[in-house]
């Protein structure tokens, strides 16, 4: 890995260098394959991978790559609106409360589509990902709970398949890539060969930074090309109905956060029945205060281990609780936007400040969380931010 440091010549430069050289610091500490700063197109800070290591799994950041196919569809006149009935595409789901479900609702994980919280369990051996998905059955009302949903969004590509006329991946070759001088990409498939929509796509991380800094430009290609309709833009960036954290497959970052245990996590947890490691873990928090989610993970992390995100999935998520029902959070307004996947995959933008952020980092035996999951990699973007006038 070989490391390129710019600080700006400003007033403030200092600050400023301190707030990058942090960032270089915690991602070595933390075995970062790739990080990527740039503000304006002009690089702050650059951690280049091995040679033939540039491209990376993107895990789940791979949806907010997805979202993008969804509201270019938009912009083709090939969907109507995000609120169109997903029956209207898969007849199967004229018949009871799947009637209801939207296109929306898959992307702001409201489908109410029953789901596994692991991934692995169910989805990675399955031959046909969209038939699975439209085979769930519902464990909630449609439109009424925010809950993170792998399988929900693999029914997307589907999606994109009917009304493009061909594969996702095809699709944001010639809409997304091709505009941005994308031309190395991988996208895992399923049996059926349909392109994965809860992961898959592995991308470099100036690949990455790019569809960052088109967003941050609100559609337009550095060469002046429209590739997204401005409206487009503010859709994925919206707030969620149901949430505040989401917009449409893309996370929704504020300038402060605050996380308290509330005074009915413990009933809460024995009457969920949640195994004793977790609840120990999760009371241990009470007294305490956290200045954002990514301090409050790792507090998690270091109790329950290595797999602690598995046994924050089938304890907490896949029983119906949220982070909301457990903790008092009090948020600031929303400064940055993220797509974010496993192992600590990130792509961070600032649009106040112009800055796109990357942090990508391989899958290997060797990975410890939470050390090697940089969790506080967007709050470090957001110091970074800070600085710049």
């Amino acid at each position: 890995m070989t490391l390129a440091l710019v600080v700006p010549g400003m007033a403030g430069a200092t600050t400023t260098s301190e707030a990058v050289a942090n960032i270089e610091r915690n991602a070595r500490a933390a075995h970062s394959d790739a990080v990527l700063l740039r503000r304006d197109g002009k690089t702050l800070l650059e951690l280049k991978p091995a040679a033939g290591q540039e491209r990376v799994h993107l895990m789940s950041a791979t949806k907010s790559v997805l979202a993008l196919a969804i509201v270019l569809l938009l912009d083709d006149g090939k969907l109507a609106s995000i609120d169109e009935p997903v029956s209207n595409l898969y007849p199967e789901w004229k018949q009871g409360r799947k009637k209801d479900i939207t296109v929306r609702m898959l992307l702001d994980h409201t489908s109410g589509l029953q789901n596994v919280a692991n991934a692995g369990q169910e989805l990675e051996d399955a031959p046909d990902l969209v038939k699975l998905a439209l085979a769930a059955e519902l464990s909630g009302e449609p439109g009424a709970v925010f809950s993170y949903n792998n399988k929900a969004t693999n029914l997307l590509p589907g999606i994109v398949q009917h009304l493009a006329g061909q594969p996702v991946d095809a699709y944001l070759a010639s809409r997304l890539f091709e505009p941005l001088g994308i031309t190395q990409y991988e996208w895992m498939k399923d049996d059926a060969g349909t392109p994965l929509g809860m992961a898959g796509l592995s991308l470099s991380a100036p690949d990455l930074a790019a569809i960052g800094q088109l967003l941050l430009d609100r559609g337009v290609t550095p060469l002046g090309i429209r590739v997204l309709s401005e409206q487009s833009v503010a859709l994925l960036m919206a707030e969620s109905a149901r949430s505040a954290d989401v917009g449409l497959l893309w996370w929704r970052i504020p300038a402060s956060e605050r996380y308290q245990a509330n005074e009915r996590m413990s009933d809460l947890l024995a009457q969920h029945g949640v195994s004793a490691p977790v609840q120990q873990a999760l009371l241990a928090t009470q007294g305490r205060v956290f200045d954002s989610k990514a301090a409050l993970i790792a507090f998690l992390a270091e109790r329950l281990g290595p797999d602690w995100p598995q046994q924050y999935g089938s304890e907490i998520t896949a029983r119906g609780l949220k982070l909301g029902d457990l903790f008092d959070i009090q948020r600031g307004p929303t400064v940055a936007y993220a797509a974010n996947g496993y192992l600590g995959q990130y792509l961070v933008i600032v649009p106040d400040k112009r800055l796109v952020a990357v942090r990508l980092i391989h899958r290997r035996d060797s990975h410890t969380a939470p050390t090697d999951d940089y969790a506080s990699f967007t709050a470090d973007v957001l110091k970074v931010a800070n600085t710049l006038q």
